[in-house]
């Protein structure tokens, strides 16, 4: 019985674990119209300004072979809401989304161009649902 439990636990930790290794990778780099490049991170909070534009260089790494979730499928949510050109109520005006290139075999990149158009405490969502581990995160921006 002993060893069963134990069998099952490594079994479970080894399927976590092989989850995880699986997920998709994404970078996320946010550029002022000076040029300032910072690279937006889970748990740091990004301060932007009023009014500002700034461009959104994101980096997609696919870490496992053949991935049946394409780039395009990446889903933006901006305050609990899809993040789009037409929703210009939203806090950041979304001005370009650009499509997603492959710069090399495995790594896409897409530019996302938007305008801070109110102040406080934003919450920017990206989530690929993938049955590989896919990618879920939450960032917190703030605009003064």
């Amino acid at each position: 019985m002993k060893r069963m439990i134990i069998t099952a636990m490594v079994i479970i930790t080894a399927a976590f674990i092989g989850t995880e290794v699986l997920a998709c990778e994404m970078h996320f780099t946010v550029v002022s119209k000076d040029g300032e490049a910072v690279e937006l991170r889970p748990g740091k909070e990004l301060k932007l300004g009023l009014g500002e534009t700034y461009t959104m260089r994101v980096e997609f790494t696919e870490d496992h072979n053949n991935c049946s979730t394409p780039p395009d499928r990446t889903v933006y949510l901006l305050e609990d809401e899809k993040w789009k050109p037409e929703k210009d109520y939203l806090p950041l005006f979304l001005k370009e989304e650009g499509g997603w290139e492959e710069v090399s075999p495995g790594t896409w990149v897409q530019k996302i161009i938007f305008i801070a158009q109110e102040e406080g405490r934003i919450e920017l969502e990206v989530v690929r649902d993938c049955p590989k581990g896919g990618y879920n995160e939450t960032f917190e921006i703030r605009v003064k």
